[in-house]
């Protein structure tokens, strides 16, 4: 996402990423988890050669709006780093602060990101509406990772449901005049909201007839594998595979 939208033509970032990358996986086999700290460091790095090569327009709304997902790539790093090594950073322990990450990574980092460069392919008024909702996410995200006030975490969750297939509905939208795989990426990627959005509903008004899968909540597991394997990875294919993007950039 970072070398195709936001850091197309920095060639250290891009080296700099394969080598951070075999660190973290040289760690992983030999559990020397204290050298995942190679991983929030390489995310500050993004987020610093981001608005380095964005400073002329610093204040445009557009590149305010590309920071917001860099703001969570280091956020679900730090999270990361502290769930392997068992930091209890605010109180997670080792299985939580992994969901913090995944939740940092998913909707914080590749999400927002996709709002961002979905807002490429309209024109002014709904571009900036777009982009407008990519603070909003901010601001959701934020109260949804507030685990000790119910209704805060309501607030976000709610939000999070309402905004997240109106800005994907738009892009298939947008791309229904359009030839290619992105066009049918998009709409895989919209079901499989709608579909996570019924599971939930069904899940809360008690209509789920299949309660858990293998010992675990069915709405966790289908929710979680549905949104993280189909419905995230097919909306950043399509915009890869988005002719209108590579004119954009």
């Amino acid at each position: 996402m970072v070398q195709k939208f936001f850091l197309k033509e920095n060639e250290i970032y891009k080296f700099t990423h394969i080598v951070v990358l075999i660190v973290l996986v040289i760690s992983f086999f030999f559990k020397r988890y204290e050298f995942y700290l190679v991983w929030p460091l390489f995310c500050f790095f993004g987020f610093f050669s981001y608005l380095r090569d964005s400073f002329k327009n610093l204040w445009s709304l557009e590149i305010l709006a590309g920071g917001i997902p860099f703001v969570f790539s280091i956020i679900g790093a730090v999270w990361l780093f502290a769930g392997a090594n068992d930091l209890g950073l605010l109180g997670y322990n080792r299985e939580w602060s992994y969901y913090a990450a995944l939740h940092g990574n998913y909707l914080g980092w590749l999400l927002v990101g996709a709002v961002v460069v979905i807002s490429r392919v309209f024109a002014t008024p709904m571009r900036i509406c777009v982009l407008g909702s990519s603070f909003l996410f901010f601001f959701l995200l934020i109260a949804f990772g507030i685990d000790g006030v119910p209704f805060i975490k309501r607030f976000g969750a709610v939000g999070m449901i309402l905004i997240t297939p109106i800005l994907v509905g738009l892009y298939f939208h947008s791309l229904l005049k359009e030839k290619g795989v992105s066009r049918y990426l998009s709409g895989v990627s919209l079901i499989s909201i709608l579909f996570t959005l019924f599971l939930a509903a069904s899940n809360e008004f008690g209509y789920l007839s299949v309660r858990t899968i293998m010992n675990v909540p069915s709405m966790v597991l289908l929710h979680g594998l549905v949104n993280g394997l189909v419905a995230l990875p097919c909306l950043c294919l399509a915009l890869f595979f988005d002719r209108r993007l590579d004119e954009s950039v």
